[in-house]
């Protein structure tokens, strides 16, 4: 391949995953055609991409986001392609949509090769576990929640102090009206 159509291949790389944050690399060279569409209709319905890459060009579009050119290549090694979204969170969310895809289909062909994550390069067992992570919205849902709680256990609490103070004004009250 001449070097001005791996620069301009690199360039098109770049320039598709310029609004990703990330993705899962897999092997899925095992499919056969039907089952690769499946594969992909599936993907499509979770909103979600699918590329396979040239593992040499790709590293080099990666490194320009800021990826480590080593781990990059350590995992773009073979056949790969890469499950992705424009979304935030696309490694999580493509991990999951993965695994359950897996599970759904009872897949044992398609390969976890490892994801990128908001600038760095994870291993195949550890983007196997991202399908537990959380969400950004999850976490900021836990975060509000965990601010929130004292402020509502004050508001109730102070309320009860009220609501036991009215009480006992109101027996008094009622014990003057009744002598």
């Amino acid at each position: 391949m001449s070097k001005q159509l791996k620069t301009y291949l690199r360039e098109a790389l770049e320039t598709r995953f310029d609004d990703i944050d990330g993705g899962v690399l897999i092997n899925a060279q095992m499919l056969n055609s039907e089952a690769t569409y499946n594969f992909r209709k599936a993907m499509h319905l979770r909103k979600l991409k699918y590329t396979v890459l040239r593992g040499a060009i790709a590293a080099h579009a990666f490194k320009a986001k800021g990826y480590d050119l080593k781990e990059l290549q350590g995992v773009l090694r073979g056949p790969v392609g890469l499950l992705y979204s424009k979304e935030e969170g696309s490694a999580i969310k493509s991990a999951k949509a993965l695994f359950a895809w897996k599970k759904e289909a009872k897949d044992k062909l398609v390969e976890w090769k490892g994801a990128l994550l908001d600038g760095s390069v994870v291993s195949a067992k550890d983007a196997e576990k991202l399908r537990d992570a959380k969400g950004k919205r999850e976490l900021l849902a836990e975060i509000a929640g965990t601010i929130q709680a004292p402020a509502q256990k004050l508001a109730s609490t102070i309320k009860e102090i009220y609501q036991k103070m009215a009480y006992a004004v109101d027996a008094v009250a009622k014990k003057k009206d009744g002598k």
